[in-house]
């Protein structure tokens, strides 16, 4: 499955984990570039003897079911299925869902304890999952209070954060969960060395602990150490470290409450990688910032940013997607991608792409 063979396909969402990219596609199937988690199987006998190169065809995931979302991690991959019920595929050395031995997974299987679910997120050893009314549910390793709940299981089966208002939204960081509710308010909770909880201190939270917020919020997301949100009427702002300039602001090392990117038009979206930032715009472009070594910020450097800089060659985007060091957007007519190319990605031929190149050409919607 190439370019040239996708344009019968409608892509209606897309999401990246730490080295690979999912596509939703509007029959309920998925599709996937790049290593574990994309439903590639991998070879019995790697070639160790040769240099490695990296697929670029995407492979259709081997569903029991249709899903309506995804969630893309770090080498692990999560569905929902019509039923509300959460499936998982990818590679974990660590398990999931309570699960303490190491799982490899090609074909999706459903996790239980999870009815109702209606949307999920995944990281490394850390996963979440909001159901129909809006009870947050996680599972993982609880470092560091990650999971938000009393436990005294390392690596525990799912089970409810409380208290904790209804929610619609939920961003995984390292080791961190920010919560958005029903009603625009923010809770924090995990590991907070660099004030990624955004809750005014640098002590790490067991339990969900408010932010203290003027502005009503759409949505949010996460990195790896900083948080990054979009208020109602468009604003962003972000928190947490800034060493990279992830927050879009050359003034301080980090934030421990969130502060205002500056951007030159509102936004509609936004999205977070390892260490940049990224932001839609209602006018369909898309604004970079932060760390840029794999040249994921699309703007044909290595340079990192410390303002948000508008990445050329992206017109009319529909959605974004940020992976640990590679980006996507959607637009009418394909998908494009940029950043790390190293296992497959973006489905393109180099191992690095510094601006953006179409990998999926769609059919017109």
């Amino acid at each position: 499955m190439n370019a040239s063979t996708a344009k019968h396909y409608i892509v209606t969402s897309l999401d990246c984990g730490r080295d690979h990219t999912l596509a939703l596609l509007a029959n309920g199937k998925v599709i996937g570039w790049g290593g574990d988690g994309s439903g590639r199987v991998a070879p019995d006998t790697p070639g160790y003897c040769s240099t490695f190169k990296a697929p670029t065809r995407a492979v259709e995931v081997s569903l029991l079911q249709p899903l309506i979302a995804v969630a893309a991690g770090y080498g692990v991959s999560l569905g929902i299925t019509a039923r509300h019920e959460v499936a998982v595929w990818g590679a974990s050395v660590a398990g999931i869902g309570g699960r303490h031995d190491a799982i490899a997974l090609a074909t999706p299987q459903l996790l239980p304890g999870l009815a109702g679910t209606r949307s999920v997120v995944a990281g490394e050893f850390l996963f979440g999952a909001i159901d129909t009314d809006g009870a947050v549910c996680t599972w993982g390793l609880n470092s560091e209070g990650a999971l938000g709940r009393p436990t005294d299981a390392i690596n525990a089966e799912p089970g409810p954060v409380r208290p904790l208002p209804p929610a619609s939204g939920l961003a995984l960081g390292k080791g961190y969960m920010i919560a958005l509710t029903r009603d625009g308010a923010l809770f924090g909770w995990g590991t907070n060395a660099a004030g990624q909880l955004g809750v005014g201190h640098l002590k790490s939270v067991a339990t969900p602990e408010p932010l203290r917020l003027r502005d009503e919020i759409r949505a949010v997301a996460a990195g790896a150490t900083h948080t990054i949100a979009m208020t109602t009427k468009g604003k962003v702002l972000a928190w947490g470290s800034n060493h990279h300039g992830q927050l879009g602001r050359p003034d301080l090392p980090y934030a421990t409450v969130p502060m205002t990117v500056a951007l030159p038009e509102a936004a509609t979206s936004v999205a977070a990688g390892m260490h940049f930032s990224l932001a839609l715009a209602e006018s369909g472009n898309v604004y970079a910032w932060g760390w840029n070594g794999h040249g994921q910020l699309g703007l044909n450097d290595s340079a990192d940013r410390r303002v948000a800089t508008r990445v050329p060659g992206l017109e009319r985007v529909r959605a974004i997607a940020a992976g640990e060091t590679h980006a996507t957007a959607l637009t009418a007519h394909a998908l494009l991608g940029w950043g790390s190319n190293a296992t497959g990605q973006i489905g393109a031929a180099a191992i690095k792409q510094l601006r953006p190149v179409p990998f999926f050409v769609l059919a017109p919607a």
